[in-house]
């Protein structure tokens, strides 16, 4: 089931909704505006020596969805799959 995020980006001055769901190896975030990103879950660090609860999967995602948001402001439109 797909854990709903939505925190707000000072950078871009705006709001930031999505998802994402996790296999426990790699993260899967998006939002139908913005499209979708996946990383592992060792993008912020090593996994393995620091375990990723849910407050760690949370950052991930809004990380990644805060990139997706920083791409669509650069082009200019959404990237919608």
């Amino acid at each position: 089931m797909p854990r709903h995020v939505s925190f707000y980006d000072e950078s871009l001055g705006k709001q930031v909704e999505g998802s994402y769901t996790s296999d426990g190896k790699v993260i899967h975030a998006g939002s139908g505006t913005l499209g979708a990103k996946s990383a592992p879950l060792g993008y912020l660090g090593n996994a393995n020596t620091f375990p990723v609860d849910q407050e760690g999967q949370d950052l991930l995602a809004q990380k990644l969805l805060s990139e997706l948001a920083h791409r669509e402001a650069k082009n200019g439109h959404a990237h919608g799959h």
